[in-house]
């Protein structure tokens, strides 16, 4: 069938959930294809929006399993016409690998390695079998896999004890700490690991030499503003109070912010003057840090659309909201209870998660 009557075709069509650029995949009885906008199909090799390549015969229809060109060999998967790549796989019960351009080499039948497929990381056995349900050493570090074979990655609990396995790599990490749902772990030479912080992590400032230009810029417009505001002899609850008037008397609430980062946010906040309370929150944030006073970002828990900060002053933590509200109020270093008396009074505007920010007494 020829799809210049694609028209007529379409009513026994299925059109597949992946589209790319201005087309569209589309099964007919006859196979796959690619419908351009203009009712044309593509031939030949094709990248789709999502990084993957096909291979069109003169028809336009969608090769699959094995293809030989020019003395390399691919393989496209049968349900989609997707080219294999990066991945070492067993298909027709050979083990092939197939590299990033998706060449495939044919292994030892009685291969023994990392194995990829859609789904993860896996290990095969010379004798065909693959590492399942529990610790494995492979090359002096540690693995751990699920109960079907597959290396398990992030926070693992096991026998009471907590473990950590790279996000990349999959070993345990030993030696080291790692910040998980705003937690911060640290796992001993064993890989066990222990909560060194209870809380949320207040908001990490890089080394002078691995921070960007925008925050290397961002660093001097607050030490412009520091300068002007305070000096040697204030305590840090002066300089915290000093910071809350400058943000509450030079910002104007505007009802958006332009980024939910807040290097970004904080810059562009300094330079607009105007903002909502993730610019109010950056702001302060970049102030606060700024003048040696750590910051914890806090997020209402109702519907998570307001920010403000944390910062710890004089070893005590305190809620700092510089965001104006229309009902009034002065937020600069309030306490819990502070905080949930007013929130009662003006429909919980201040609701948060408690055990996951310091108690403020």
């Amino acid at each position: 069938m020829k799809k210049c009557l694609w028209l007529a075709a379409a009513l026994c069509t299925l059109t597949l959930s992946g589209t790319a650029y201005a087309g569209e995949f589309v099964r007919d009885e006859a196979g796959i294809w690619y419908r351009n906008d203009d009712g044309s199909w593509q031939t030949g090799w094709f990248l789709d929006a999502d990084g993957s390549w096909y291979y069109f015969d003169q028809e336009g229809y969608a090769k699959l399993g094995w293809y030989t060109e020019n003395g390399k060999t691919y393989f496209f998967r049968q349900d989609s016409g997707r080219m294999i790549a990066d991945r070492t796989i067993t298909l027709d019960g050979n083990v092939y690998t197939f590299d990033h351009d998706g060449v495939s080499y044919s292994l030892s039948p009685r291969y023994t390695g990392w194995m990829l497929d859609d789904v993860g990381w896996y290990y095969r056995r010379s004798d065909g079998s693959f590492i399942t349900d529990g610790w494995e050493e492979i090359e002096g570090r540690w693995f751990f896999f699920d109960p079907v074979g597959y290396m398990k990655t992030g926070l693992l609990e096991w026998n009471g004890v907590t473990y950590y396995l790279d996000d990349l790599s999959g070993a345990m990490v030993t030696d080291d700490s790692r910040v998980v749902n705003g937690v911060t772990y640290n796992f001993d030479s064993t890989g066990a690991g222990t909560v060194a912080w209870p809380y949320k992590s207040p908001v990490v400032i890089p080394p002078e030499d691995q921070k960007s230009e925008l925050q290397k810029a961002l660093d001097a417009v607050c030490d412009g503003i520091l300068a002007q505001i305070t000096n040697s002899s204030m305590g840090e609850r002066q300089k915290a109070e000093a910071i809350y008037r400058w943000v509450r008397g030079n910002l104007r609430y505007s009802g958006h912010s332009a980024t939910r980062d807040w290097v970004t946010e904080a810059y562009q906040g300094f330079r607009r003057r105007h903002g909502d309370c993730y610019t109010y929150f950056s702001v302060s944030q970049a102030l606060l840090t700024r003048a040696g006073l750590p910051s914890i970002e806090v997020i209402r828990n109702t519907d998570n659309d307001h920010y403000w900060n944390m910062t710890q002053v004089d070893g005590v933590w305190y809620h700092f909201d510089t965001t104006p509200r229309s009902w009034g109020g002065w937020f600069c270093l309030l306490t819990d209870a502070q905080m949930a008396a007013y929130s009662a009074a003006h429909r919980g505007c201040f609701s948060f998660t408690h055990g996951l920010y310091p108690p403020s007494p």
